[in-house]
């Protein structure tokens, strides 16, 4: 029996990569920033002063938020080829991992954004902004992490993809992500991101550290 090829083992690291990169984005934004801000209820007043006086700490937090992003979208891509190389479900990983990449990363540029124009935008502007900013990082991003994990733990099960306690537990988790998208409407249910995330890293660090196929038989040469 030997393990079928897994496309390359470059995807591992990039799924661990995202979660440390992600978290050390917040540490970063934590320690450097001069004012706290709660993006789903502040003001334009409060952005204004987040965005000018703690413009180190967002410059600092994108450059490593972007760097997960890329991870995310090679996590994605290496994983679509191990878990069915060339197959049509390999498609629809990939764009799902692209999506919830892009996503993230659209945060994080318009965070820049927010950065550079804060002194002089009209407070419309300003909370226009950051509540795209909140849905782009957020409900957008985890929506589209939560159909990547549908589809690895829906098609990985059958076909044997391996840790299988963390494929069911993708099940539970994807349904979950998608509540997520209602906080675009329903600002309240923000407050749960940080859990979603917890649950996400848990799951794309197993995927990424123990994820492979099955094992098949060879038939030796004669």
């Amino acid at each position: 029996m030997e393990l079928e090829p897994a496309a390359g083992r470059g995807w591992r690291p990039a799924g661990v990569g995202f979660v440390v990169t992600f978290v050390a984005g917040l540490v970063a934004s934590s320690a450097l920033a001069k004012t706290s801000l709660y993006l789903p209820d502040a003001s334009a007043a409060q952005l204004r002063e987040y965005y000018t006086g703690s413009a180190a700490a967002v410059v600092t937090a994108a450059a490593l938020q972007a760097v997960a992003a890329v991870c995310l979208a090679w996590f994605g891509v290496g994983l679509a080829r191990t878990l069915d190389p060339g197959g049509p479900v390999a498609r629809r990983v990939r764009w799902a991992g692209g999506a919830a990449a892009a996503a993230f990363g659209a945060s994080v540029a318009l965070s820049l954004l927010l950065v550079a124009i804060a002194d002089d935008a009209g407070d419309g502007t300003l909370k226009a902004l950051g509540r795209l900013t909140l849905a782009c990082g957020g409900a957008l991003h985890l929506t589209a992490l939560g159909v990547l994990v549908w589809l690895v733990s829906r098609t990985g099960l059958p076909a044997g993809f391996r840790p299988r306690w963390a494929l069911r537990f993708g099940l539970v988790l994807a349904p979950l992500l998608a509540v997520s998208l209602v906080s675009i409407v329903v600002t309240p249910v923000t407050r749960l991101e940080p859990l979603w995330r917890l649950l996400s890293a848990i799951w794309m660090i197993a995927v990424a550290t123990a994820g492979r196929r099955r094992a098949v038989a060879t038939v030796p040469q004669s």
